[in-house]
């Protein structure tokens, strides 16, 4: 439609549009990403706003939903934080310290059941993992029955293992 105008310089007294004229293209996701992550020392608002931004330009950055999950977390928004958690496993469930995160998220708000399930699936996706065998065995301490407390014992065995290993 835009090209009609072209065609018709003057009409009624008002000129047409001309030419068209190149659009600047925005910036990407991964640099949005790349600002997040210099800014995180520095200035924790901007590196969200970065995160957001590049989340905003490819929603499938889970590396960028995993970081701001994180800054949320620590800014005392576990729930905020948890749905980035779940969306950066939703983009990349392979990865096992989302899984983590995710674990975290929810054994803060008190979801030890869910917890438990949740530090298990990121030690199967990576059992080098030494802070969710930690963290596991801490829940399965606290659950009190006997096989519980042997699984327990068996991660805070990896932990120490993984631990002495680093």
């Amino acid at each position: 439609m835009g090209d009609i105008l072209r065609f018709f310089p003057e009409v009624d007294g008002v000129r047409g549009l001309g030419a068209r004229k190149p659009c600047r293209r925005g910036i990407g996701a991964a640099r949005w990403y790349e600002r997040g992550l210099a800014l995180e020392g520095s200035d924790p608002a901007g590196a969200m706003f970065a995160y957001t931004r590049a989340l905003a330009a490819d929603p499938r950055v889970a590396d960028a939903h995993c970081n701001l999950g994180r800054l949320l977390h620590e800014g005392g928004q576990p729930v905020l934080a948890e749905a980035h958690y779940r969306l950066a496993v939703c983009c990349n469930a392979g990865v096992g310290l989302y899984w983590f995160n995710l674990g975290v998220a929810v054994q803060d708000q008190g979801r030890r059941a869910e917890a438990i399930a949740i530090y298990r699936e990121a030690l199967a996706r990576d059992p080098e993992l030494a802070d969710a065998h930690f963290n596991l065995a801490g829940l399965l301490e606290r659950a009190g029955d006997v096989a519980s407390t042997r699984e327990a014992f068996r991660h805070l065995q990896a932990y120490r293992a993984l631990r002495r290993a680093s």
